[in-house]
Parts: structure tokens; sequence; C-alpha cells
């Protein structure tokens, strides 16, 4: 009874030490990981035993509370997989774990628009080849108007890009691209306080039309079928058909017409007569 007695009480002293495992794994996105490594219960000891990563042991025997896992030697993008080993009774904690997310991390923080510029903020980008798409409403459908290529950072990343807009309601969205993965913000207005542009004549259309100030426009002719489409102030227009015409200026439609040249027939020489 005895022998069991002290047999018990050995157990109870070894118990807590028993190692454990504690496993992280994604992908390098140019961070390291952190992990707090407290006490055990033996008085002088640190929790953690070792660290290995991708199978090969790279740390032993940490004796500090904070530790570092030093990624750098990865390729970015490498598939990364970490053992923690450490004692019983205690329990390290890994303090970013999400600096190995793959992308899913990713999101819009802020989007904002002013008279000339849209600004946004977002995180958890890719490294590289990432790019965004500055889209706007048109009569037709979503248009991209202008694209940047992202930083590639995990952290926070700000952007701006210059905008020309309508008089009136204007209607925007994101789109972030990285190879196959595509997020889409969701659609934000900026109303604008300029006047509408007119143009030039606005009735028969020979030459040229002359706008207000400068936009995109497009043209169109029989069954919406575009003849014309560009940016500017001064829209040459006699290659274009004669007839009737549709002019698309700031998400409205204007009819236009342009006539045929008029045919003048020059009156006959009248035939001298002989002597």
């Amino acid at each position: 009874m005895k022998r069991l007695f002290i047999f018990c009480i050995f157990s109870a002293l070894i118990s807590p030490v028993i190692g454990q495992e504690l496993t992280l794994s994604g992908v390098y996105r140019g961070k390291d990981i952190y992990v707090q490594n407290p006490f055990t219960n033996i008085e002088g000891a640190f929790c953690i035993t070792f660290i290995m990563v991708n199978g090969e042991k790279i740390i032993e025997d940490p004796a500090t509370s904070a530790v570092k896992i030093d990624l750098s030697v990865l390729a970015i993008n490498a598939p990364v997989s970490i053992e923690i080993h450490h004692n019983g009774g205690c329990l390290p904690k890994i303090l970013n774990p999400n600096v190995l997310n793959a992308g899913s991390a990713f999101k819009y923080i802020q989007i904002m628009a002013d008279d000339a510029s849209i600004t946004w903020v977002t995180t958890g980008e890719m490294p590289g080849e990432g790019k965004y798409v500055l889209e706007k409403m048109k009569l037709n459908g979503w248009e991209p108007i202008a694209t940047t290529l992202g930083k590639g950072n995990l952290d926070n990343n700000q952007y701006s890009l210059g905008v020309d807009h309508y008089a009136g309601e204007n209607r925007f969205r994101l789109k972030y691209q990285y190879k196959e993965e595509v997020v889409i913000s969701d659609d934000f207005d900026f109303y604008s306080d300029l006047e509408s542009i007119t143009y030039y004549p606005d009735d028969k259309i020979y030459d040229i039309i002359s706008l207000s100030r400068p936009t995109d426009y497009v043209i169109t002719g029989d069954n919406d079928v575009v003849l014309l489409k560009g940016e500017g102030q001064d829209i040459i227009v006699e290659a274009l058909p004669y007839g009737e015409l549709t002019l698309i200026i700031e998400n409205r439609q204007e009819t236009i017409f342009r006539p045929e040249p008029e045919i003048i027939d020059r009156p006959k020489k009248k035939k001298g007569k002989k002597n």
C-alpha cells in the first residue's frame, strides 16, 4: 500500500509536463509568427519545449516569454505548417495567427468619394499581382473607368483615384482581383451639384458637336449600334451616317439629327450665238 501511495504522488508530479502540441498552418505572407510563452507550474521552466516549421525543428527550449518564429527563409505564398510542442499544464498563445491567412481575410474597411476622387482602405491583400478596378454604373451596366495595382500588404492599404463625376447621381463600385479571386465592394453613390452638360448645335448636326465641358460620350445609330465612342469636349461626326442618331452623355440619351447635304444645281451657261 505504501508503494502504491508513493507511485501515485510521483505520477501526479510528472503529469503536468507530459508533452502536448499546438499547430498552425497557412501560407507565408511575408510576416513572422509571434508566440506568448508562459511559465509552467515548475519554478523557472517555460512552457514551450521546441518548435517545428514544415517538419524541421528550428527552436528548442526557448527561455523567453515572447518567441518569434522567423519564416523569412520561405518564399511568398509558400505553405507553412507550424508545430509548437509544449509541456502540459500550460498553453502557449499564438499572437498573430491571421498573418498566415491565404487571402480569405481580405475586406474593404472604408470607401469615400468627394468632388474629384475615390479613396478607399482595405486589409488582407495578397502579395503582388493584385489590382483594383473602379467601375461606374452607366446605361449599359457597370463599366470600368480606372485601375490601380494593389500594394500587397497584409495590413491596411490606402488608395485614391481621380474621377470626373456626372451632374447629379453617380454610382460606383470597386473590384479587387487576385488571380482567380474577385472581391466586389458594395455599391456607393456620390451626388454632384455640377450643371448638366449642354451641347451645340442642338438641332442639326453637320461636322462637329461641342460640349459645354469634357466628358465621355457614345453615339449610336439604328438598333443601338455604337458608331462612335470616346472622351473629350469636341466630337467630330463628319464620318457618321446621315439621319437620326442618339448621343449618350452623363447617363442620358439625346436625339440628334444629321441631315444630308443639299445638292444645289448650278445654272447652265447659255451657249453664245454664232455670227
